[in-house]
């Protein structure tokens, strides 16, 4: 089967089909072309300055102890009187004798004096300043009540009034590593009861 152009035809296709061909290549010019490329502004930064400040220096802690326990003096010791004989009045004349003077005997009962004596301190270390009140600064105080042992030893050590935690924790160590020489009544060492001590917390600067 063979095909043939229509001799009234052809000539009407051929500039439609023209047409179309070069409308379709301007309209996929229009769709490729995208316009000229802005690129976008840059914006210049600061630079950046990394500024190390030196640590300020930390004031020194100072820490004061207070006795608050007033320990009573000794009692005073009684005087000896030695009695001493009386002379008898010389007798006159060429030949006398002087009487014959009594030797005075001391008696303490034991051979020695007894002496009674109140506590008192003979290793105190000193409490750590609690660095967590130190970073801020802050001062403060502690008081604590406790017994001394016939040993010479800390014992039953109670907190009193403390401005923290930190400052009791501190306070209460520390005393439990002091030692004392122990109270002594009737030449023997007995328990001392319910000394207080007040530590201050400051700091210098």
């Amino acid at each position: 089967m063979s095909m043939s152009l229509h001799p009234v035809r052809t000539p009407v296709v051929i500039p439609v089909a023209g047409a179309v061909t070069v409308g379709l290549f301007v309209l996929m010019n229009n769709l490729i072309d995208i316009g000229p490329v802005t690129p976008d502004p840059v914006v210049e930064r600061p630079p950046v300055q990394i500024r190390f400040d030196p640590e300020p220096a930390r004031p020194e802690s100072r820490i004061d102890i207070i006795e608050i326990t007033q320990l009573d003096p000794p009692p005073p010791v009684e005087r000896l009187e030695v009695p001493i004989a009386a002379v008898n009045t010389l007798p006159t004349g060429t030949n006398w004798t002087l009487p014959p003077i009594e030797r005075a005997v001391i008696r303490t009962g034991g051979g020695l004096v007894n002496i009674d004596r109140q506590p008192a301190p003979r290793v105190r270390i000193d409490p750590v300043y609690p660095a967590s009140e130190a970073s801020r600064g802050r001062a403060g105080e502690c008081t604590v009540v406790f017994d001394i042992t016939p040993e010479g030893r800390t014992a039953n050590i109670r907190p009193g009034d403390c401005t923290s935690r930190a400052f009791e924790q501190a306070t209460m160590n520390a005393v439990s590593r002091w030692r004392y020489d122990p109270q002594v009544r009737d030449g023997e060492p007995i328990l001392y009861r319910n000394a207080t001590t007040r530590l201050v917390y400051a700091m210098d600067g």
